[in-house]
């Protein structure tokens, strides 16, 4: 099927899928996303993710899925309803009703499309077992980008804790609010009754499952992480996609043993594929996620893509420290597509983009519109020099969904009003960051340094 083609098919499943609601998405029945290190649950990783209540667990393991809550949501999706903690998508449907959300990629995709009937059909208070799994087993982390929290960052805790809260408004970290909220995670010594829940309930939902993901924290840096490989090798799931995040920035014996237990565990499954975040580069990248050797994760990602049959996608969450180096960014993504992609079916390093919602004061939209309307240009420019009408590179170019996300996500960038609200908890909290971290935000970000003057207010 030609990239083309591709596009015409979504357009009838997106057709198909709003036959049955204008609201209707199929990953509120067939994703979810397991915070086991806090007990907290969400469908994709747009909507905020709502504690799973014990109570719920002790009488049904799988409720880890199937939460009362999440049916709820299923129910507000069959009656036409858009429920408001999936508000990511319904603002990109309404920026432009030829946009594809990820409410239409998600469900479009080929481990939910084959089960549309099922979720449109079944009693949305049924128990469903999920066709996309992503765990988390822990928050032990050797990052603490600057948008993380302590939940998922083990670094992020020992900063708070050290330090005490951030000086902002929203997302200070204030340990007190996470220990209110049951998001204070279970340290790995501790007994954890969602990991147990988990282990009881993943041998019956494992043959349900076309894609099974791995993240973190830093899942190398979790026991779990190679339990479940090991169960893979013990129990083979010929129709099973497994995927693994990775900072790919850890020590280099576990970036070898990852390597190794990828090798072990191919012949079990489908395939295995290996995710990594960045959306910027070099002394940017480092100051954003605090911990990363740009360098090394180069190399890293290099040695994945060259000792194993592995794609190494790449995910994003751009905020307005992303924008300076974005278009530096996907030239990086080019010349890896440039060294090893051998034919257009296969993409060996795909990307997405996906803009940050939280916290607030690291928005994109606090940078002035006309700013954002000059990066938004260059990065859609930029990006259209390498689709494959115009691509010098026989095997390396953008696909036509990528562009879409970046051109929807460019739009976003110019019309999004200016955010004036935060700009005063940015300046509070770079400032913070810059003393915790030992960074320098004006010498990394030269063409930002006048914001630290010009949006503090005291």
């Amino acid at each position: 099927m030609s990239n083309e083609e591709r596009i015409a098919e979504l357009n009838r499943r997106r057709a198909q899928l709003d036959a049955v609601s204008p609201s209707f998405c199929t990953a509120k029945w067939l994703q979810t996303t397991l915070l086991l290190q806090n007990g907290y649950n969400h469908s994709c990783h747009h909507p905020s993710p709502h504690k799973i209540p014990l109570e719920e667990l002790r009488e049904n393991p799988g409720a880890l899925h199937n939460s009362k809550f999440k049916k709820s949501q299923r129910e507000k999706m069959l009656r036409g309803e858009r429920p408001s903690e999936c508000d990511y998508c319904w603002r990109i449907e309404d920026l432009d009703a030829t946009y594809f959300s990820d409410r239409h990629y998600k469900s479009a995709d080929y481990w939910a499309w084959d089960r549309l009937k099922e979720c449109a059909s079944t009693n949305p208070n049924a128990d469903i077992y999920p066709s996309y799994l992503e765990v988390s087993f822990s928050n032990a982390c050797n990052f603490a980008c600057a948008y993380c929290s302590p939940e998922i960052s083990s670094k992020w805790m020992e900063d708070v804790q050290h330090n005490g809260p951030y000086p902002v408004k929203h997302g200070a970290h204030n340990l007190d609010y996470l220990r209110d909220t049951g998001k204070m995670p279970y340290l790995q010594s501790e007994y954890n009754p969602y990991l147990e829940a988990f282990w009881q309930w993943f041998p019956e939902a494992l043959p349900h499952l076309r894609v099974l993901r791995v993240t973190g924290g830093e899942p190398t840096m979790s026991k779990d992480t190679w339990r479940l490989l090991k169960f893979l090798q013990e129990n083979p799931q010929p129709q099973l996609e497994l995927a693994i995040n990775t900072n790919m920035c850890t020590t280099p014996a576990l970036m070898e043993r990852l390597v190794n237990q990828i090798n072990e565990t191919a012949p079990h499954v489908k395939r295995i594929d290996i995710y990594s975040s960045i959306e910027s580069t070099e002394s940017q990248a480092e100051y954003a996620r605090d911990g990363m050797n740009y360098t090394q994760w180069c190399e890293n990602v290099d040695m994945c893509l060259r000792e194993t049959e592995s794609t190494v996608a790449i995910m994003t969450t751009i905020n307005i420290l992303s924008l300076p180096s974005l278009t530096k960014f996907i030239e990086l993504i080019m010349n890896y597509r440039v060294l090893y992609n051998k034919d257009f079916a296969y993409n060996r390093i795909p990307f997405n983009m996906n803009y940050l919602r939280w916290p607030l004061h690291l928005q994109c939209d606090l940078l002035d519109i006309e700013d954002r309307t000059v990066i938004a240009n260059e990065l859609e420019t930029k990006c259209e020099g390498w689709l494959k009408y115009y691509s010098q590179e026989k095997y390396a170019r953008i696909y036509l969904e990528e562009f879409d996300q970046v051109k929807r996500f460019c739009d976003y960038l110019r019309t999004q009003p200016n955010n004036i609200s935060y700009r005063n908890d940015f300046v509070r909290f770079i400032r913070a960051y810059d003393e915790r971290r030992n960074k320098n935000f004006a010498e990394t970000y030269p063409t930002y340094k006048h914001l630290l003057e010009e949006w503090n207010n005291g």
